[in-house]
């Protein structure tokens, strides 16, 4: 008689070999999968740490050049209030003032508003509250900012005056509190907070700082010289 050869069991290790196959091989296209995936999102999260750092440096020059007019801003305050004062005791001596006009460069936030939910929540969490407070700290500034751009402003419509009334010379009292106290907190902030914190929270250098063109530069000399210079003229 011909004995019966065990064709089940070849069968169940033919099924078997085919199971394993199929699954390393589903496996391995969802490893890929998720290494591709992984790779675009370090490649996202690199660019946004390279485009936030950009516009961080430019703010933390932008935020800098205020800071660093802080002792001409002390020496035009005092001239104001030694002016104030001689135009409330009847004197002429200081009557002529020359009200400066300083320029600063924007503040950009446009990277960071524009960015992407998905790709910032690939950052680690002390990363993104780390941008997140550098940038509150940008809007405080440029709040502040602009307040004293405006006082320095509304202290431009006295130039030429001759006398002051209880109102106005209150104007410029408060005027003048504005441009002191807004230039101390801006070079404050810079040197105390956005150096000594932010900058370091988010690896952010001197190194990264951009120097200005040579346009840039000079314009921001031009109107730091009209800022140093007397307001007042005997």
């Amino acid at each position: 008689m011909d004995e019966q050869k065990p064709v089940a069991g070849r069968k169940w290790r033919g099924y078997l070999k085919e199971y394993v196959i199929i699954v390393v091989g589903v496996l391995t296209a969802l490893v890929a999968q998720e290494l591709v995936v992984m790779l675009h999102h370090h490649s996202e999260v690199a660019n946004l740490r390279r485009a936030l750092h950009t516009e961080l440096a430019w703010n933390l020059g932008t935020l800098k050049e205020a800071a660093d007019d802080l002792p001409c801003v002390e020496q035009r305050v005092k001239e104001f209030e030694d002016w104030k004062a001689s135009l409330q005791s009847g004197g002429q001596s200081l009557s002529n003032i020359n009200v400066p006009r300083p320029r600063y460069r924007v503040f950009r936030t446009s990277t960071w508003r524009s960015t992407a939910g998905a790709t910032l929540d690939n950052l680690p969490l002390d990363e993104r509250i780390a941008y997140a407070q550098f940038y509150d700290g940008v809007s405080n500034n440029a709040t502040i900012r602009d307040g004293v751009v405006i006082a320095w402003r509304d202290l431009d419509d006295f130039e030429g005056a001759r006398s002051l009334s209880a109102a106005e010379a209150r104007q410029v009292t408060h005027g003048i509190e504005e441009i002191r106290e807004g230039y101390r907190r801006m070079a404050s902030n810079y040197n105390n907070v956005w150096k000594a914190v932010y900058a370091p929270a988010v690896h952010l250098t001197d190194d990264d700082v951009s120097p200005d063109d040579g346009a840039q530069r000079q314009a921001r000399n031009a109107a730091r010289a009209t800022l140093c210079q007397p307001i007042t003229a005997k």
